[in-house]
């Protein structure tokens, strides 16, 4: 299985492999009994359910990755291992037929691919764009690119400038994952060099950059005489004045990390990194950090000792934030994101992540020194089950996705009204029906959620005038009564419709048989009145959504 890099046997399996179990004492580990459910950690009920949303079904050849441009709410950019980088048009939610960038020559088999892409923090000046793949040699290359001066939706081929270019020993763990950090600089996550347990000592070898997180800094070139480094070293790199260190690396000692991120809120830097046979691990590496850690493979799997290398002093390594053992079966862990999206305020502070052979999806409460007592939930019933979840993905915004190596992309999210009431109330009034029931109208306008959920307003936002025309159209019977009511498109949920009357006394004269509908969209919602009663008609606006309904009522003189 392309992820499932957890022993030697599986190096060059794309879709199958053997793995082995291991059980043993473990610090921080949980094994498949310990999660509990969204319901059962609060974060369903009042809230309602986390779903996911299926983005992209078909057209994508094993997608690896997906990212956004800073600041862009129109395009998703999704990386398929064969090379190609596809642009996720959001507004028509369609994939663009033309490829964003095409890499090639590319080397593609087992683990190595097209694996990472990151965009310049002033990409809207610039346009700078860069990716991470294996060349023919299976070399580890870094390369820019710019955007096209003709269209935005392609990447210049002709600009390609390649920063750096790292061998490799085997065709297994190239990890692939780079973006930019907050202080500006490009961190590159490189696997050990591939195999099994590290026969080549990579890891813990400051000689060499495989098995490590590098630094480096784009916007300037340090070794001008030196055609293919085509980058700076940071000042403050940890090992720049140690003669026996390469001075790109940041942090070492790391086997085949797997898709990582920074906390857009702190700067805090996950790694999570695929095991060998025994652990799977998540590391944490606080913002602010002088860099230099060292996560300890391959003497140390987690927080097992392999006896493959001398043991490192505790003061001198860095054990997993997380763990999770092989006790029910193998595993190769995805790295994700802290949630720090705004349309589910509950789950912001989550850090999610997943497993591609296990195929679960779950998260945690960061604490102080581990996961929060019995923050560990399991997501994967909920979302559906997600087949090889090989990536976890950002949109501008920091609302999360998943990336499925068979083809498709699913956002994790809410059904509409769910996403406006979280919104909107807190967990207190979400409780309360009083304040944030459908029928309840807390605001001073006295408009119930449920019509201001219709028509796109917030719960305290003033919705009068009411989104509704009334107006007088010519036909063949003469000149008919027509309500037209502007809805809200993200409101897909729930269901309107309007009745009329010419006695609003009566509850029973109210119907909908002498209106006839001119468009019931997504944005409009339009009747006109057929009646042939004299004196005023009286028009009210119905609406319902999961079995709660509420109406309006407005008139009209004819």
């Amino acid at each position: 299985m392309f992820f499932q890099r957890c022993h030697f046997s599986r190096q060059a399996s794309l879709l199958s492999a053997v793995a082995l179990a291991f059980s043993g004492a473990c610090g921080f580990c949980l094994s498949a009994a310990d999660p509990v459910s969204p319901e059962a950690a609060g974060l369903t009920g009042d809230f309602g359910p986390v779903v996911a949303e299926p983005v992209v079904t078909s057209g994508l050849v094993q997608p690896l990755f997906l990212t956004a441009a800073p600041g862009d709410h129109t395009r998703l950019f999704i990386l398929e291992k064969t090379g190609v980088v596809r642009i996720y048009d959001r507004t028509t939610e369609t994939l663009r037929e033309t490829p964003f960038l095409a890499i090639s020559p590319i080397s593609t088999n087992s683990e190595r691919g097209l694996l990472g892409m990151a965009f310049h923090p002033s990409f809207d000046d610039n346009g700078y764009v860069y990716v991470n793949f294996t060349n023919p040699s299976g070399a580890t290359v870094v390369r820019r690119y710019t955007l096209s001066d003709e269209d935005p939706d392609l990447a210049d081929p002709e600009s390609a400038l390649d920063l750096i270019t790292v061998p490799q020993d085997f065709a297994n763990h190239n990890a692939g994952w780079m973006d930019f950090g907050p202080d500006g600089y490009l961190y590159i996550a490189v696997g050990d060099g591939g195999s099994g347990n590290d026969p080549n000592r990579r890891a813990q070898d400051l000689t060499n950059l495989l098995g490590s997180m590098l630094r480096i800094d784009v916007d300037a070139d340090g070794f001008p005489d030196d055609p293919v480094r085509n980058y700076r070293i940071p000042a403050d790199n940890p090992f720049v004045q140690d003669e026996d260190a390469l001075p790109e690396i940041w942090a070492y000692g790391l086997r085949n990390p797997w898709r990582n991120s920074f906390d857009r809120e702190t700067g805090d830097l996950w790694i999570a990194d695929v095991g060998q046979s025994a652990r799977e691990e998540i590391n944490f590496q606080p913002a602010g950090s002088a860099g230099g850690e060292n996560y300890g493979w391959r003497a140390y799997e987690g927080t097992r000792f392999t006896g493959l290398e001398p043991a490192i002093p505790e003061e001198d390594r860095v054990d997993p934030f997380f763990e999770y053992d092989f006790s029910d079966g193998r595993k190769s862990v995805t790295g994700g994101y802290v949630y720090r999206g705004e349309a589910m305020p509950h789950l912001r502070g989550l850090y999610f992540f997943a497993d591609y052979v296990d195929g679960f999806v779950r998260s945690f409460q960061p604490g102080e020194d581990g996961p929060e007592a019995d923050s560990l939930v399991e997501w994967t019933s909920a979302l559906g089950g997600i087949p090889l979840p090989a990536s976890f993905g950002e949109d501008a915004a920091g609302e999360l996705y998943v990336v499925s190596l068979a083809g498709s992309v699913h956002r994790i999210t809410q059904p509409g009204r769910y996403l406006w009431r979280n919104r909107n109330f807190s967990a207190e009034e979400l409780a309360d029906p009083e304040v944030s029931g459908w029928a309840a109208a807390p605001g001073r306008d006295g408009v119930t959620n449920l019509l201001k959920y219709l028509f796109g307003y917030d719960a305290q936002e003033d919705a009068l005038p009411l989104p509704v025309d009334i107006s007088v159209e010519p036909t063949e019977a003469g000149m008919l009564t027509v309500v037209s009511v502007a809805r809200d498109a993200g409101a897909d949920d729930v269901e309107a419709w309007i009745e009329v009357t010419s006695t609003p006394g009566d509850p029973n004269s109210w119907t909908t048989e002498e209106l006839e509908v001119l468009e019931d969209s997504p944005e409009l919602l339009r009747v006109r009145d057929n009646g042939v009663a004299e004196g005023p008609r009286f028009f009210r606006l119905h609406a319902s959504v999961e079995h709660a309904e509420t109406a309006q009522a407005v008139v009209s003189a004819r």
